[in-house]
Parts: C-alpha cells; structure tokens; sequence
C-alpha cells in the first residue's frame, strides 16, 4: 500500500514537472519577440528602463525570501489559472497582430500569474503577489504617454535650475529651453526632463513600501512626493551644469562630459538616500 502511495506522490510530481515544463516552452516561444524588444528598450541609447534588467532578479530574490513560508503551504492548483493563460495570451496575440509591444510585456506577467495559479494554487499566489506585480516596472511605458509627462516634467525642473542660478547671479536669457548665457548656451534636451529619475525612484518606492510597515496615508504621501523629489532634484543638476558652463564653457557641461553624466548618478543617489530616510522615517515597524 505504501509503495502505491509513494509511486502516485512520483508520478504526480513527474505530471506536475511536465506542466511546468510545457508551460515554460509556451512562454519562451510566445513572448520570445517580446524579450528582445525588452532589451532593445532597456540598451537603448538615453534609455528611460535601464533598470530593467534588475527587477526579475529583485522578484525572484522577494520569493526566495519566502521559501520557508510557501514550502509549509499546500499545492492545490486552480483551474481558474488556465483562463488566466488564455486571456494572457489573447492580449499578447492583440498586442503582436497591433505592433503594440507595451501590451505583450504587461500579458507576460499575467501568464505568469495564470500559471503561478494553475500549478501552485491561490495560496501560493497570494504569497508570491506582490514580486509578480512588481514585474510591472520592468515593462516599458509607452514613449506617446512618457513624452506627454516629459514636457511639464522639464518645464518644471528648467524653472527651479533657473531660480538657483538667479540667487546666485550668474546672468542669462532664457529662449524656450535654450539658456544663453555669457560665453556659452545651455539646452535642456531630453535626458534632462527628469523622468528616468522618476521612473526608476517610484521603483525603489514602491520596493521600500514593501518592506516598511505604515498605514496606507503616509505610503500614498511617499509615493506622491517622489515625483517632486524627483523633478527638484533634476533642477538642481541643470543648475550644476549651468554654473559649469558659466564658469569653464560650454563643452564642461556638454552631454558628452563625464559631468553630465556623473551629475545624473548623484541625482540618483541622493535621491536614494533621501527615499531611504522617508522611508525610515514613516516606518511603524521601526526599533526605537
């Protein structure tokens, strides 16, 4: 009886590899188009998602964190999973057939959770959730809505640069987003609008959400504030490069400077700090 016993446990778990395996062949050959858009959009030249390619490893690393507590959770798999697979698919095949990419991206994490569902069970799932959700930031925003915030994002910050360089007297003449100063202009392009330091901060926000413990005021107060943060931090760095172009011309704080682009990463290290101390700082949970 007992060996009976032990040959089903086997050949359940044999049939259970089989699906997993099945499945994993049906997302690489469907979504495998969809991969090297995503890297095509991440290792693009002034890329908004160079991120991207940290936030599987992130998600995995959430679930390895909770092994202990999903091993001691029973497998009970959920036929609602397969419908999930199918609508998954149905939206990537709409996305493919209307060369919208965006949309195979955001299909490949509900497969993802249609199949978390079906092979795991919804206990499991609900365990595993938020690391799927947050599979969400690494699918790219399409370029039409980035654009659309990119304006007022750079207005913003051009004003507050333009503040700064006020109080400190360095004269200028401001045509749009070109800054004519004495011996040299200054135009605020694209990679000064601010919103790769917005973008990837509300990743690293919503992570540390995860983390803390608050009520739900305060976490929807930091979410919030990180694009202000974000956009003042991004005024300073065009305030940075004007003082430096002032001062040593042009060609100091051209993009093509290690100025430039060592200024970006100290946006987004203070920036970082600052989240680490906000987030410290709502923290419930936190030793006194």
């Amino acid at each position: 009886m007992q060996e009976v016993e032990v040959k089903g446990m086997r050949s359940l778990e044999y049939g259970r590899a089989m699906l997993w395996a099945a499945l994993g062949a049906v997302f690489i050959a469907c979504y495998y188009q969809t991969f090297l858009w995503l890297n095509y959009k991440y290792s693009a030249a002034e890329s908004y998602f160079s991120h991207g390619y940290l936030i599987p490893l992130i998600s995995a690393y959430l679930i390895y964190q909770r092994r202990d507590e999903i091993a001691r959770t029973e497998l009970s798999g959920s036929r609602f999973g397969l419908a999930v697979i199918l609508a998954a698919l149905i939206i990537h095949l709409f996305g493919v057939l209307s060369n919208v990419n965006f949309i195979s991206a955001f299909s490949m994490i509900l497969f993802l959770a249609g199949c978390s569902l079906y092979l795991l069970g919804r206990a499991v799932t609900r365990k595993i959730a938020f690391p799927l959700f947050y599979l969400v930031f690494m699918c790219p925003i399409p370029d039409a809505f980035i654009n659309t915030v990119a304006l007022p994002s750079k207005s913003a910050a051009t004003a507050i640069a333009l503040k700064i360089i006020d109080l400190i007297g360095i004269p200028y003449i401001q045509e749009g987003f070109r800054i004519v100063l004495v011996h040299s202009a200054y135009i605020v392009g694209a990679p000064c609008n601010g919103m790769r330091s917005i973008i990837s901060f509300l990743a690293l926000g919503v992570l540390f959400l995860y983390i803390i413990r608050s009520s739900l005021w305060k976490k929807l107060m930091f979410l919030a504030a990180i694009p202000f943060i974000a956009v003042f931090l991004n005024g300073i760095r065009i305030a940075i490069l004007l003082f430096v172009a002032h001062r040593y011309g042009q060609e100091a704080a051209s993009p093509e400077s290690y100025l430039h682009d060592g200024s970006g990463l100290l946006v987004f290290f203070v920036g970082l700090v600052l989240m680490m101390i906000a987030s410290r700082y709502i923290n419930e949970d936190k030793k006194s």
